[in-house]
């Protein structure tokens, strides 16, 4: 079998995949796939296991990359070597694929690409020299790339229509599958539960946050921006929670009113004005009550960090069992932190939480 676990016969290969953009239309994984089993059979060789980064970009490292990252920083297991349909899926930036190829002989383990003849060996000049050249010709592909993409969000933006992502509560309408945008209207469901979000954070700023907006979308079942937008192309939702940070990202930027916007700010058309594409999720006078609730807030209490606490105050941090902060989180893994009133350190006891009040309400804890 091509496919087995791993058995220490020297040839155990990870195949490694990657797609920068997944469509319905795509075969890319598929032919992938069959070039990775033959470049492996080629040099009489097994795959252990797949490191598949679909919506992975070229220009990033290998070792950050979600799948693949881990296998070379070793925490997945043993595998003697890497074997990929080319070496732009390695990645498309030529320190990057000089590092994981020089890695992958420095740990004495085999680097395999579909159409080279054989494993490469790094210490012989002529593959070194060609692996450099294929890898340097994935970067200027990827130049290019990034180039005409600049070029065409130049002019989309000088026309006044949208280009990239919608923001959420939006929706690009087009008349034609795969076409350009004709138009852009409100979502009928997010821009629904954005405007809740914001009218309960207008009615009491004091009470309602954005840490307790997001924990009560994560509690509702809502997706978040991340999953939204996956499920509206025809993606599978990855899990992703709200976070408060995220809600700022869209309750604050001009883009709620409807503009057309670049770096934050609004494109001014040639009569100066903004450049509207639709109606707004809510009015401008709602949008100042917004900014002022969410950037006016000032928070009762101050986080420290053990480390940083005077000697004389500094507390030893007591294991606190995770169950009795987030007894609906099961094995939460966060790290603790010392919460302390503004008056004053020594004035009351410090209280104890974790950051995974994201996924559920904050409980802290003496």
């Amino acid at each position: 079998m091509i496919e087995r676990p791993y058995d220490g016969c020297g040839k155990c290969l990870l195949g490694v995949r990657r797609l920068s953009r997944v469509k319905l239309a795509t075969s890319s994984p598929e032919r992938q796939r069959e070039n990775v089993l033959a470049a492996a059979a080629s040099v009489g060789a097994h795959i252990v296991g797949w490191a598949d980064d679909w919506e992975v970009s070229g220009a990033t490292d290998p070792v950050t990359r979600p799948k693949l990252g881990p296998w070379l920083r070793d925490e997945r297991g043993p595998y003697d070597g890497l074997v990929a349909a080319a070496v732009d899926r390695l990645g498309r930036n030529v320190v990057y694929c000089l590092n994981t190829g020089y890695k992958m002989r420095d740990e004495k383990k085999m680097l395999v690409t579909y159409g080279h003849d054989g494993a490469w060996d790094r210490d012989d000049p002529a593959d070194e020299n060609r692996f450099t050249m294929e890898a340097w010709g994935a970067q200027m592909e990827l130049r290019a790339i990034q180039r005409r993409n600049r070029d065409a969000t130049v002019k989309t933006r000088a026309a006044g229509r949208p280009k990239g992502k919608p923001s959420y509560g939006f929706q690009y309408v087009r008349k034609v599958m795969g076409g350009k945008i004709d138009h852009v209207e409100l979502h009928p469901h997010a821009s629904e539960v954005i405007r809740e979000v914001a009218r309960r954070i207008v009615a009491d700023p004091d009470n309602v946050t954005t840490s307790s907006e997001a924990a009560r979308l994560n509690r509702d079942g809502e997706l978040s921006p991340a999953d939204h937008l996956a499920v509206m192309y025809g993606k599978l939702a990855g899990g992703r929670p709200w976070s408060p940070q995220s809600l700022k990202n869209i309750l604050l930027p001009e883009a709620t009113l409807g503009y057309l916007m670049h770096r934050n700010k609004p494109v001014l058309g040639r009569d100066g004005n903004p450049v509207r594409l639709c109606e707004g999720l809510w009015d401008r006078a709602t949008h100042e009550a917004l900014k002022k609730a969410v950037l006016d807030r000032k928070v009762p209490w101050t986080r420290h960090s053990n480390r940083d606490l005077p000697a004389d105050v500094r507390r030893p941090v007591r294991t606190v069992p995770h169950a009795l902060v987030h007894p609906d989180v099961a094995g939460c893994t966060s790290a603790l932190y010392l919460y302390s009133p503004e008056q004053g350190l020594a004035a009351r006891p410090a209280l104890s939480s974790c950051t995974a009040y994201q996924r559920s309400p904050p409980r802290l804890v003496r």
